[in-house]
């Protein structure tokens, strides 16, 4: 199976805390300027602790939660697994050596931010950043298997505060009782 595929239904591995530290460290090193593709890559198709459905649902549910959609992600596996030492070596690994970069990239940054060079860096990898979350985006769409209906509530849901710029809690508040009540409606039909 080629990583890019989408993983519904493979088999899921059940971690250990060094696992969980090990490969939440992993997507904290190589998650510069966005750690969600790097995330969903770890977890669903390296790590096999999730299928792509379960990471999209667990995912959203992290996202509507206070804080970042990571470190969120981390608590909730982290306490499946193993409890709160899961929680914790979880969020450890995944801020750890990040804090460690970016403390020294700041006081390197410091020194050398009137350089041209620098700047045209810094842009560069702001692309790279969002072209990251757009292709973790499209891979948990293709996983996902969604009916016209729910495909229908994420195009509105990417619109709203995609282009419109509706603020995400407000997109919350409408689409989510909206989608509960019709996945109620359809399954009571």
């Amino acid at each position: 199976m080629d990583a890019g595929e989408p993983t519904a239904g493979r088999a899921q591995i059940t971690p250990g805390l060094l696992d969980m530290f090990l490969g939440w460290a992993w997507v904290g090193m190589m998650g510069f300027g966005g750690v969600t593709a790097w995330a969903r890559r770890m977890v669903v198709e390296d790590r096999r602790w999730l299928d792509d459905r379960e990471y999209a649902a667990l995912l959203g549910i992290c996202q509507v939660l206070p804080g970042p959609n990571t470190p969120n992600l981390c608590v909730v596996l982290g306490q499946r697994y193993a409890g709160f030492a899961g929680a914790f070596v979880s969020v450890l690994g995944l801020m750890i050596v990040p804090l460690l970069a970016v403390l020294a990239i700041g006081i390197a940054y410091d020194y050398l931010s009137g350089a041209q060079l620098v700047r045209i860096a810094v842009g560069g990898a702001a692309s790279a950043a969002a072209g990251l979350v757009f292709a973790a985006g499209v891979k948990m769409a293709r996983g996902a298997r969604l009916d016209p209906v729910q495909a229908g509530v994420c195009v509105a849901v990417f619109v709203s505060v995609g282009v419109f710029r509706l603020p995400l809690l407000w997109a919350v508040a409408v689409f989510g009782p909206l989608s509960i009540a019709f996945f109620h409606f359809r399954r009571r039909s």
